[in-house]
């Protein structure tokens, strides 16, 4: 009987024990669905939205100015639709956040790290708010559309990404949703470096066009080809997404244990370089450089115990280099040796064009001509100190008469006057035309540009940069010309997405100087420049308190760390991957189509750290 009893009890324990682990397994499966269904906005903005690719055709709303084309129609393929999702997606993100503190207070996290952010963004909404261009601030404007809510979105992303994720296992499932998401990226980038782009093939033009919009035999990609662009709009950008993704995956191949995830991890490493060395983008491969040496730092001891995955690591970078290379006929060397020149730039021989009420000032090899006209429209020329010069003239075909100036400083400058109802003259100034007409509306003279619109020319103050303009492929010709904007927007900026509106679009002489000629200048290629514009430079600031608090902590962190927890070791390697994007943020702007997964990664690093504390401690 005793014995029975004792078998009963037994019986009894391995029923109970069998309940509660059924218990726990439910409890788990309802948790890890809930978590994905949390975590699906998230794996929507790092996998899906890099790879969208539409045409919207829309009225730029740019024709009001005359320094853009007088046309109320542009088509885009890239940007648009990326923009609205992410918007929706950021959306959704506070609908749940919302939905969460009201449930459950607790669920509430803050932490002081977020306080600069909050900062930038209210400076954001505030500079958009108070903007006289703020319709595009709302809307997004032609060539980049990155509206206002696309800022406020970044740092909800930030927040949300901080506040849901809570276990490694929801690392784990963001980090390899996000190799997917890259590997087909890479996959699309790959072709292209290799000669074969798949929206230049008819079926790839049904994917993204309508052909009751744009006849599929018309469009052509204009970067050339074995030149990559991806889904991303820009070769910059190709650049700029893959110097967050070969370092995030590099590091994470020394640690993972599972079979998939090296075959995985070791495609996206080699797709992806492949597409940055197609890109031909030198600030990827310089960012990602410079990202290794702190990851040197941190993984010391790691790398020289698996040696033998450095060595392949190292050897895949080395050919894939040299096979791009070589297939772009040495493209790739050459632009790196040219892109970092410090050299100063050879001093144009026109140098300024100015029109004014009463003149139009010309500095050719540092002489001044001032070109007016009388009552009868005859030309008049002055030199600096208003010694008349004097011309002689012969007429020739098409209604034109020639003059020669009969002075030796400008005997490169030939003036036409053209007897038509369009100009009234121009200046041959080394046989590039200059057209010209006097406004009886405005009362000034007007320079007819490359849109056929009269516009003033007004040469732009420079600083820095100047007599560097050459520096890194042309871009100290635009930085040189956006920090003397600094000073007007030091608390509030000029709104979002509208630096095409503020830069100096006037600046005709110096653009045909510095490779800017048939190009609408839209963006600063500086992210930090493109911020201080745009939202202020205390926007700015308050930004680079934000990631420099998180550098700092994870410097701290994992500077002599072990790493034998999930959520350090991706804590660390998203954190070597931001440093890279911020390194080639220098040279590039924010683009609707890498930031969202930037700003994704930051919000997700911030909550690996904070798990790897609570495991430390």
């Amino acid at each position: 009987m005793k014995n029975k009893i004792m078998l009963s009890l037994c019986y009894s324990k391995g029923d109970n024990i069998s309940m509660t682990r059924k218990k726990t397994y439910t409890y788990q499966s309802r948790s890890n669905t809930n978590s994905v269904l949390l975590l699906f906005p998230l794996f929507l903005i790092i996998t899906i939205l890099p790879l969208i690719v539409s045409i919207h055709s829309f009225n730029p709303g740019l024709n009001q100015f005359d320094w853009y084309p007088n046309t109320d129609l542009a088509n885009d393929f890239f940007l648009y639709y990326k923009q609205w999702f992410f918007v929706f997606i950021s959306g959704l993100c506070a609908l749940i956040l919302v939905i969460r503190a009201f449930l459950n207070k607790k669920e509430v996290k803050f932490h002081k790290i977020f306080i600069p952010l909050v900062i930038y963004a209210a400076l954001a909404l505030i500079s958009t708010i108070v903007s006289p261009y703020r319709s595009f601030g709302f809307s997004g404007i032609f060539e980049q559309f990155e509206n206002v809510f696309c800022l406020l979105g970044y740092a909800l992303i930030v927040y949300y990404s901080f506040c849901i994720i809570q276990s490694d296992y929801e690392l784990q499932l963001l980090i390899n949703a996000l190799a997917i998401g890259a590997l087909i990226l890479g996959v699309i980038g790959s072709l292209q470096a290799l000669g074969y782009d798949i929206f230049s093939t008819t079926w790839g033009k049904a994917l993204i066009l309508d052909k009751s919009v744009v006849d599929p035999n018309a469009l052509e990609i204009t970067f050339g080809k074995n030149r990559t662009y991806a889904t991303l709009y820009n070769p910059n950008y190709v650049g700029v997404y893959t110097s967050m993704i070969i370092p995030l995956y590099t590091v994470l191949l020394f640690y993972t244990k599972f079979s998939y995830e090296y075959i995985l991890y070791i495609s996206v490493i080699i797709t992806n370089l492949i597409s940055m060395f197609g890109s031909q983008s030198k600030s990827g491969i310089v960012s990602i450089a410079a990202s290794m040496l702190i990851a040197l730092l941190i993984m010391r001891k790691k790398l020289i115990n698996r040696w033998f995955v450095t060595l392949p690591i190292i050897a895949s970078v080395c050919i894939a280099f040299l096979g791009i290379n070589y297939i772009q006929q040495n493209a790739y060397i050459n632009a790196i040796k040219n892109a970092f020149k410090t050299t100063s730039t050879a001093t144009p021989a026109l140098t300024e064009i100015n029109t004014e009420k009463e003149y139009i000032k010309v500095v050719y090899n540092s002489n001044t001509l001032y070109v007016s006209q009388d009552n009868q429209n005859s030309l008049l020329f002055y030199d600096s100190f208003m010694n008349a010069i004097p011309y002689h003239g012969y007429e020739v075909e098409n209604n034109q008469t020639i003059l020669e100036l009969e002075d030796q400083r400008f005997l490169d400058i030939t003036p036409v006057v053209y007897h038509d109802e369009i100009v009234d003259f121009g200046l041959l100034i080394k046989e590039k035309p200059w057209y010209f007409r006097y406004d009886e509306e405005t009362e000034q003279y007007l320079f007819y540009n490359r849109y056929g619109r009269f516009s003033p020319i007004a040469t732009a103050p420079s600083a820095v940069f100047t007599g560097h303009e050459n520096f890194a492929s042309m871009r100290g010709y635009l930085w040189s010309r956006t920090i003397p904007l600094l000073p007007n927007y030091i608390f509030l900026g000029s709104g979002a997405d509208t630096f095409t509106i503020t830069f100096p679009q006037y600046d005709f002489v110096n653009a045909s100087n510095f490779g800017y000629e048939d190009s609408l200048v839209t963006k600063p290629h500086c992210l930090y420049l493109q911020i201080a514009v745009q939202t202020g430079v205390f926007s700015l600031i308050a930004l680079l308190v934000f990631y420099s608090w998180y550098f700092i902590q994870n410097i701290k962190l994992y500077i002599n760390h072990s790493f034998n927890t999930k959520s350090s070791i991706y804590g660390m390697a998203i954190f070597i991957s931001s440093t890279s994007f911020m390194i080639s943020a220098i040279s590039n702007d924010s683009s609707i189509s890498v930031s969202p997964v930037f700003w994704c990664c930051i919000g997700i690093g911030l909550a690996a750290n904070m798990m790897g504390k609570k495991t430390d401690k």
